[in-house]
Protein backbone atom coordinates (compact mmCIF):
# COMPACT_ATOMS: atom_id res chain seq x y z
CA UNK A 1 0.00 0.00 0.00
CA UNK A 2 2.47 2.22 0.69
CA UNK A 3 4.81 1.63 -2.25
CA UNK A 4 1.52 2.31 -4.37
CA UNK A 5 0.87 5.41 -2.38
CA UNK A 6 4.92 6.35 -3.28
CA UNK A 7 4.11 5.67 -6.70
CA UNK A 8 0.68 7.57 -6.84
CA UNK A 9 2.67 10.68 -5.48
CA UNK A 10 5.69 10.56 -7.80
CA UNK A 11 2.67 10.09 -10.77
CA UNK A 12 1.43 13.41 -9.31
CA UNK A 13 4.28 15.08 -9.19
CA UNK A 14 5.19 14.69 -12.77
CA UNK A 15 1.85 15.43 -14.04
CA UNK A 16 1.83 18.48 -12.14
CA UNK A 17 5.43 19.75 -13.58
CA UNK A 18 4.33 18.62 -17.11
CA UNK A 19 1.10 20.81 -16.66
CA UNK A 20 3.37 23.79 -15.14
CA UNK A 21 6.62 23.26 -18.52
CA UNK A 22 2.84 23.17 -20.80
CA UNK A 23 1.71 26.62 -19.29
CA UNK A 24 5.17 28.24 -19.39
CA UNK A 25 5.75 27.61 -23.23
CA UNK A 26 2.32 28.25 -23.60
CA UNK A 27 2.72 31.75 -22.20
CA UNK A 28 6.02 32.48 -23.65
CA UNK A 29 6.46 35.31 -25.39
CA UNK A 30 7.46 35.13 -29.23
CA UNK A 31 9.12 37.31 -30.94
CA UNK A 32 8.47 38.88 -34.60
CA UNK A 33 10.12 41.86 -35.13
CA UNK A 34 9.10 44.29 -37.24
CA UNK A 35 11.04 46.62 -39.41
CA UNK A 36 10.88 49.64 -37.06
CA UNK A 37 12.72 53.03 -36.97
CA UNK A 38 13.07 54.89 -33.80
CA UNK A 39 12.95 58.73 -32.77
CA UNK A 40 14.54 59.90 -29.58
CA UNK A 41 14.47 63.27 -27.88
CA UNK A 42 17.04 65.74 -29.13
CA UNK A 43 20.73 64.86 -28.47
CA UNK A 44 21.16 68.18 -26.11
CA UNK A 45 18.51 66.70 -23.84
CA UNK A 46 19.75 63.63 -23.79
CA UNK A 47 23.21 65.27 -23.25
CA UNK A 48 21.93 67.12 -20.58
CA UNK A 49 20.23 63.79 -18.46
CA UNK A 50 23.78 62.30 -18.77
CA UNK A 51 25.06 64.71 -16.70
CA UNK A 52 22.79 64.17 -13.82
CA UNK A 53 23.73 60.84 -11.39
CA UNK A 54 21.71 58.02 -11.02
CA UNK A 55 19.77 57.02 -8.43
CA UNK A 56 19.04 60.52 -6.91
CA UNK A 57 16.28 61.08 -6.06
CA UNK A 58 14.38 64.15 -7.92
CA UNK A 59 12.39 66.75 -6.50
CA UNK A 60 9.27 64.37 -4.77
CA UNK A 61 6.33 67.22 -5.08
CA UNK A 62 6.72 67.44 -8.76
CA UNK A 63 7.28 64.06 -9.41
CA UNK A 64 3.85 63.30 -7.51
CA UNK A 65 2.06 66.19 -9.09
CA UNK A 66 3.21 64.41 -12.24
CA UNK A 67 2.09 60.72 -11.13
CA UNK A 68 -1.16 61.70 -10.27
CA UNK A 69 -1.69 62.90 -13.99
CA UNK A 70 -0.22 60.31 -15.61
CA UNK A 71 -2.54 57.68 -17.84
CA UNK A 72 -3.93 54.68 -16.83
CA UNK A 73 -1.20 51.76 -16.65
CA UNK A 74 -1.69 47.85 -15.83
CA UNK A 75 1.64 48.84 -13.70
CA UNK A 76 4.33 51.88 -12.37
CA UNK A 77 7.04 52.01 -9.99
CA UNK A 78 9.76 54.39 -9.66
CA UNK A 79 8.74 55.49 -14.15
CA UNK A 80 5.71 55.71 -15.81
CA UNK A 81 4.41 56.83 -18.61
CA UNK A 82 3.34 59.82 -18.79
CA UNK A 83 1.62 60.75 -22.13
CA UNK A 84 0.96 58.48 -25.08
CA UNK A 85 0.12 59.26 -28.25
CA UNK A 86 -0.46 56.59 -31.18
CA UNK A 87 -1.18 56.75 -34.79
CA UNK A 88 -2.47 54.38 -37.61
CA UNK A 89 -0.56 55.01 -40.85
CA UNK A 90 -1.02 54.10 -44.20
CA UNK A 91 -4.18 52.05 -45.69
CA UNK A 92 -3.55 52.24 -48.99
CA UNK A 93 -6.70 49.61 -50.17
CA UNK A 94 -8.85 51.63 -48.13
CA UNK A 95 -10.08 48.49 -46.40
CA UNK A 96 -9.84 49.80 -42.81
CA UNK A 97 -6.59 48.31 -41.60
CA UNK A 98 -3.16 50.07 -41.66
CA UNK A 99 0.20 48.99 -41.92
CA UNK A 100 1.97 51.39 -40.40
CA UNK A 101 1.89 52.24 -36.55
CA UNK A 102 3.79 55.45 -35.35
CA UNK A 103 3.61 55.44 -31.60
CA UNK A 104 5.06 58.26 -29.32
CA UNK A 105 5.65 58.61 -25.05
CA UNK A 106 6.61 60.64 -22.25
CA UNK A 107 8.10 58.69 -19.63
CA UNK A 108 8.92 59.89 -15.59
CA UNK A 109 10.79 59.11 -12.96
CA UNK A 110 11.09 59.87 -9.15
CA UNK A 111 14.91 60.09 -9.53
CA UNK A 112 17.23 62.78 -11.66
CA UNK A 113 18.26 60.17 -14.37
CA UNK A 114 17.04 56.52 -14.86
CA UNK A 115 18.51 54.49 -17.81
CA UNK A 116 16.05 52.26 -19.85
CA UNK A 117 14.31 50.95 -22.83
CA UNK A 118 10.95 49.93 -24.00
CA UNK A 119 9.72 46.33 -25.30
CA UNK A 120 6.97 47.17 -27.81
CA UNK A 121 4.23 43.91 -28.18
CA UNK A 122 1.44 43.26 -29.94
CA UNK A 123 -1.92 40.90 -28.58
CA UNK A 124 -3.78 39.42 -31.26
CA UNK A 125 -7.03 37.24 -30.98
CA UNK A 126 -6.87 34.72 -27.49
CA UNK A 127 -4.86 36.96 -26.10
CA UNK A 128 -1.66 35.68 -27.92
CA UNK A 129 1.22 38.39 -27.60
CA UNK A 130 4.05 38.81 -30.25
CA UNK A 131 6.83 40.86 -29.25
CA UNK A 132 7.96 43.09 -32.03
CA UNK A 133 10.77 45.58 -31.03
CA UNK A 134 12.67 46.56 -28.51
CA UNK A 135 14.28 49.78 -28.71
CA UNK A 136 17.86 51.10 -27.87
CA UNK A 137 18.69 52.65 -23.92
CA UNK A 138 17.88 56.15 -23.42
CA UNK A 139 17.58 58.11 -20.38
CA UNK A 140 14.54 59.24 -18.28
CA UNK A 141 14.84 63.01 -17.03
CA UNK A 142 13.10 63.65 -13.86
CA UNK A 143 9.66 64.53 -14.98
CA UNK A 144 10.96 66.18 -18.17
CA UNK A 145 8.49 66.03 -21.43
CA UNK A 146 11.76 66.39 -23.54
CA UNK A 147 12.71 63.03 -22.84
CA UNK A 148 10.12 61.33 -25.41
CA UNK A 149 10.74 58.16 -27.96
CA UNK A 150 8.81 57.43 -30.81
CA UNK A 151 8.58 54.69 -33.21
CA UNK A 152 7.18 54.30 -36.56
CA UNK A 153 6.63 50.26 -37.89
CA UNK A 154 5.84 48.64 -40.68
CA UNK A 155 3.51 45.90 -39.84
CA UNK A 156 4.97 42.53 -41.94
CA UNK A 157 4.03 38.82 -41.29
CA UNK A 158 1.32 38.97 -39.09
CA UNK A 159 -2.18 38.18 -40.19
CA UNK A 160 -5.06 41.00 -40.48
CA UNK A 161 -7.12 41.58 -37.12
CA UNK A 162 -7.32 43.61 -34.47
CA UNK A 163 -4.50 43.85 -32.08
CA UNK A 164 -3.99 45.66 -28.75
CA UNK A 165 -0.34 47.34 -28.44
CA UNK A 166 1.51 46.89 -25.14
CA UNK A 167 4.94 48.64 -24.18
CA UNK A 168 6.79 47.94 -21.40
CA UNK A 169 9.12 50.37 -20.08
CA UNK A 170 12.45 48.71 -18.36
CA UNK A 171 15.18 49.32 -16.01
CA UNK A 172 18.12 49.16 -18.27
CA UNK A 173 20.42 47.55 -15.95
CA UNK A 174 18.51 45.06 -14.65
CA UNK A 175 15.91 44.86 -16.90
CA UNK A 176 13.03 44.89 -14.31
CA UNK A 177 9.95 46.18 -15.55
CA UNK A 178 9.24 49.55 -14.24
CA UNK A 179 6.09 50.76 -15.92
CA UNK A 180 3.46 48.56 -18.07
CA UNK A 181 0.68 50.06 -20.26
CA UNK A 182 -1.44 48.43 -22.66
CA UNK A 183 -4.78 47.77 -24.41
CA UNK A 184 -6.48 46.66 -22.04
CA UNK A 185 -6.11 49.68 -19.67
CA UNK A 186 -5.44 52.87 -22.24
CA UNK A 187 -8.42 52.96 -25.12
CA UNK A 188 -5.84 54.66 -27.53
CA UNK A 189 -4.08 51.09 -27.44
CA UNK A 190 -6.83 49.21 -28.33
CA UNK A 191 -8.75 47.99 -31.29
CA UNK A 192 -5.99 48.66 -33.74
CA UNK A 193 -6.95 47.52 -37.08
CA UNK A 194 -3.56 46.13 -38.88
CA UNK A 195 -2.50 43.86 -41.79
CA UNK A 196 0.59 43.25 -43.63
CA UNK A 197 1.92 46.15 -45.66
CA UNK A 198 2.20 43.02 -48.49
CA UNK A 199 -1.45 43.06 -48.45
CA UNK A 200 -1.98 46.99 -48.35
CA UNK A 201 -1.85 47.40 -52.08
CA UNK A 202 -4.39 50.55 -53.74
CA UNK A 203 -7.34 48.54 -55.38
CA UNK A 204 -6.86 49.29 -59.21
CA UNK A 205 -10.32 50.14 -60.84
CA UNK A 206 -10.40 49.68 -64.89
CA UNK A 207 -12.94 51.51 -67.06
CA UNK A 208 -13.67 49.90 -69.82
CA UNK A 209 -13.42 52.81 -73.40
CA UNK A 210 -15.50 52.57 -76.42
CA UNK A 211 -12.70 51.47 -78.53
CA UNK A 212 -13.07 49.77 -81.24
CA UNK A 213 -15.83 47.72 -80.44
CA UNK A 214 -17.70 50.89 -79.25
CA UNK A 215 -17.23 52.14 -82.60
CA UNK A 216 -18.52 49.07 -84.80
CA UNK A 217 -21.27 49.44 -82.46
CA UNK A 218 -22.17 52.62 -82.61
CA UNK A 219 -21.94 52.38 -86.62
CA UNK A 220 -24.00 49.58 -86.78
CA UNK A 221 -26.78 50.96 -84.63
CA UNK A 222 -26.93 54.15 -87.21
CA UNK A 223 -26.72 51.68 -90.28
CA UNK A 224 -29.61 50.24 -89.02
CA UNK A 225 -31.53 53.20 -87.84
CA UNK A 226 -30.85 54.59 -92.06
CA UNK A 227 -31.80 51.42 -93.38
CA UNK A 228 -35.18 51.27 -91.10
CA UNK A 229 -36.30 55.26 -92.08
CA UNK A 230 -35.14 54.41 -96.01
CA UNK A 231 -37.48 51.14 -96.04
CA UNK A 232 -40.34 53.54 -94.43
CA UNK A 233 -39.78 55.82 -96.80
CA UNK A 234 -40.35 53.70 -99.57
CA UNK A 235 -43.56 52.05 -98.23
CA UNK A 236 -44.87 55.24 -98.34
CA UNK A 237 -43.89 56.10 -101.70
CA UNK A 238 -45.59 52.34 -102.51
CA UNK A 239 -49.08 53.33 -100.76
CA UNK A 240 -49.18 56.66 -102.86
CA UNK A 241 -48.53 55.09 -105.98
Amino acid sequence: MKKLTKKAVILGTTILLAMATATTFATEIKENLQPTREIQAPESVQSTAQQQPIGILADTTATAAAQSSAVTQNFLSTAWFQTIDLTLKRDYNNNGYYSRLYVRFDANTEYTRQPAYAVYSLIGNGGYETIIYTSTIFNLFDVSTQDWLAIETDIKSLPRGMYKLRIQLRDAQSGFILADISGYEAISLDRLALEDIYNDEPVVYYEESAGSVGILSILGLSCLYFFRRKNRFEQGIATRS
